[in-house]
């Protein structure tokens, strides 16, 4: 070959080789955003499940405050004591008395919730109640609450204003002392068909707020907001170097499923955003992005560096393929094998970001929160969990673990000089029970573990085989890390879709357990005839269920009710009263959320009626099928999102439409939503809804002279920007251009 020819062929051999170097480096670039894209997100998410979680929380708090609210209008002692026009009464001071040993009953109850104290204020005859005093308003603003005397009046005003209703009321207000705690206020006439004019005021402890909260990083310059329905401040969390709050731009920004940004004169802020499907109240979460990101930024580095020595590289490797034909090819392989193992490490920190996905659907199916059997199948599916020809029950653990001796039953165990048992416990778990096991942390010392055993296996045998794996266990944590365990196991159930019951069954177990005996079956447990059985826990689920329109799960409910209260305990005839008097108030608020409208009129009427008629079992179910087919949402898939095009078609000019309106209007979770939206129609929500709005906005350019200032809200836009940029996009020309143009044609 000569000469010419020689450098026609490495001309070309150098051109092939640079092409192909091109495209590798032009397909790691890809990646690389590709997957800081996808890190991004997940810890986003991220960042909102948590949030979900501690709302959901909260919002449990102030159900169990209504659940305390509507036991106390209940009890007649209180409800004749609030009637009484002052304390002239010759049995005043009798009701008082006992109305305060009534109150006692609640203790364990007001340990469960956020707050320092609780009291009810007696607007009649102007007296202060509570479970440790009896006293004279005055006298308990100024003595008992060392209050400044010349507020009074206001204070008096403030507990008297409905307006304050649901509301956490500042009480440095009043004080001559900091006291970052709040007041929030419920009218027991609201819990009640009877007229009690009383409230029942809770002072929330803000430490205890706090803590709710404590699994969010706010980095330091973060904070979280909460507004009420009507958009004002309800609390707020910051830091010593959290700058100036603005609610306003918090407001006025633009949401994409739930996310948003802005930036604050010094860093970027991220925005997460929760609503409340409890009392409507919107969280605010807002983080350095900088921050918030901070476990992308080595892999930036490392890409970076990696890219810079490529390019080095590859001007090395022209020459030397130029020459050799097979040495760079080698060099070649090793470099995209190197750009291989950095995508695989950013996969890995995206993996990192799933077991707490997993815990929030392990709890909702021990919860019973499950709306539907579709969306057990979706947890199922994301779970990797085998439920074919399976039966379920759940296992509960308390754990005693301290740096310090402790006694468990009169018998010392010297726990482990370690923080880092919690590890050593799970691991057990998975040792000793099942290395396929499903754990719950229930609370500081408690675990929940869902258990799984083949049907063709009976349960008897079952429930051995669990109580020689824990023994086991036990024998274990005792021996080699001095951790003291008890257990106490559920019933075994078919249906996953009722968890829900063996986890309370479990939960209850456990607390019959003693040093002689460590494991205990909630099937062999003695109840006690003189207490019915109503725990706060199925008040909430019968209210979630019905909500969620799940009347196969309601039909479980009172399965439960009338299984423990009829057959087990075989109530006496007062104490069953009590009982159905506990689920008539749960149904009652239940209807009292109810607003009236032609289609479903008729229904309460009937529900209305059936309250009046004498109490029983049999009826307090039927009203609550009758409440959940008001509520009733079981449609296909298909149904289902043509209803919610429906929807938007006649709400898209409503600017606080979102995916949690939408979610909280069909009675479906957020997650479930997007994602069965995604399925059925190939888009996102928000693509979806953007698409109505412009269409819209092109057919009013077209055959209407509004103008054009005023389009955006027509269109359902909060703001002017907003619409033209996005009308911008998707055209590409103004709406001034676009009505010009439009006008030019005809």
């Amino acid at each position: 070959m000569d000469r010419s020819s020689n450098s026609k062929f490495m001309r070309n051999l150098v051109i092939s080789y640079s092409t192909i170097l091109l495209i590798i480096f032009l397909m790691g670039v890809n990646l690389y955003n590709l997957s800081i894209k996808n890190v991004g997100n997940e810890i986003r998410n991220q960042n909102m499940l948590i949030l979900q979680n501690s709302v959901k929380t909260l919002d449990r708090k102030f159900r169990t405050m209504d659940a305390l609210a509507g036991q106390v209008a209940t009890n007649s002692n209180i409800i004749h004591l609030a009637n009484k026009e002052d304390n002239t009464d010759k049995d005043f001071y009798l009701l008082a008395l006992n109305a305060k040993n009534d109150l006692a009953v609640f203790l364990p109850t007001q340990n469960m919730l956020p707050i320092e104290t609780y009291f009810i204020y007696l607007q009649q005859p102007g007296y202060i109640l509570s479970f440790s005093q009896f006293e004279d308003t005055s006298i308990y603003y100024t003595g008992k609450q060392n209050y400044k005397a010349e507020l009074y009046v206001d204070w008096l005003n403030m507990m008297n204003n409905q307006q304050n209703y649901r509301q956490l009321i500042p009480i440095e207000t009043y004080k001559d002392t900091v006291s970052p705690n709040y007041l929030y206020i419920l009218y027991l006439k609201n819990f009640s068909l009877r007229n009690i004019p009383a409230t029942i005021c809770f002072e929330i402890d803000k430490v205890k707020l706090e803590d709710i909260f404590s699994e969010i990083n706010f980095f330091d310059t973060g904070y979280l907001f909460a507004a009420d329905s009507k958009g004002n401040k309800a609390f707020q969390i910051t830091h010593e170097k959290t700058s100036e709050i603005n609610p306003d731009i918090l407001k006025e920004l633009e949401f994409d499923n739930s996310f948003s940004s802005y930036h604050d004169g010094k860093q970027e802020m991220f925005i997460t955003r929760v609503e409340s499907d409890y009392n409507n109240w919107t969280y605010y979460l807002v983080q350095p992005a900088d921050a918030s990101l901070y476990s992308l930024e080595q892999y930036r580095n490392v890409f970076i560096i990696t890219i810079l020595i490529a390019i080095g590289l590859g001007f090395l490797l022209i020459v030397l393929l130029s020459r050799t034909n097979v040495k760079p090819i080698i060099l070649l392989d090793n470099q995209l094998k190197d750009t291989i193992t950095k995508q695989k490490t950013l996969e890995e920190v995206i993996k990192t970001q799933k077991p707490i996905i997993q815990r929030s659907y392990l709890q909702r199916i021990m919860e019973g929160s499950i709306s539907s059997n579709q969306e057990l199948d979706y947890a199922v599916q994301y779970l990797d969990f085998n439920v074919e020809d399976q039966r379920f029950s759940v296992l509960y653990v308390n754990t005693y673990v301290n740096q310090y001796e402790i006694s468990v039953d009169n018998s010392v165990v010297i726990s482990p000089e370690t923080d880092d048992y919690r590890q050593v416990i799970i691991d057990a778990f998975y040792k000793y029970i099942d290395d396929h096991l499903f754990v719950l942390q229930a609370s500081e010392q408690g675990y929940a573990l869902l258990l799984s055993s083949p049907l063709k296996v009976d349960k008897v045998t079952s429930t051995n085989e669990v109580k020689k794996k824990f023994t086991q266990l036990h024998d274990y944590l005792l021996e080699n890390h001095s951790i003291w365990t008890v257990a106490g196991l559920g019933n075994w159930n078919d249906d996953l879709m009722v968890t829900w019951k063996s986890y309370q069954q479990a939960s209850q177990a456990v607390n019959y357990t003693s040093r002689k005996k460590l494991f205990v079956k909630y099937s062999t447990l003695k109840r006690d005839t003189n207490q019915y059985y109503y725990p706060m826990e199925i008040a909430m689920q019968l209210t979630n269920f019905i909500k969620s329109g799940n009347e196969s799960q309601i039909l479980e409910i009172f399965k439960v009710i009338n299984y423990e209260n009829t057959v087990v305990r075989d109530l006496p005839i007062n104490m069953m009263r009590y009982l159905l008097s506990d689920i008539r108030n749960t149904l009652l608020k239940i209807r009292f959320d109810i607003e009236l409208t032609e289609d479903n009129s008729k229904l309460l009427s009937k529900i209305d009626d059936s309250f009046n008629k004498p109490r029983s079992l049999t009826l307090c179910e039927d009203i609550a099928i009758d409440l959940c087919s008001i509520f009733d949402v079981k449609t296909s898939n298909n149904e289902i999102i043509s209803n919610i095009k429906d929807y938007i078609q006649e709400n898209y000019q409503d600017p606080s439409i979102s995916l949690t309106k939408i979610s909280t209007e069909f009675s479906i979770s957020e997650s479930y939503f997007s994602y069965l939206f995604k399925e059925e129609t190939g888009e996102n929500f928000s693509v979806y809804l953007e698409s109505i709005r412009m269409k819209e906005a092109l057919r009013l350019l077209d055959t209407t002279n509004i103008p054009i200032s005023d389009l955006y809200e027509e269109v359902g836009y909060n703001n002017s920007n907003t619409f033209r940029r996005v009308f911008k996009k998707t055209y590409g020309v103004s709406p001034k251009v676009m009505r010009e143009q439009l006008q030019s044609d005809k």
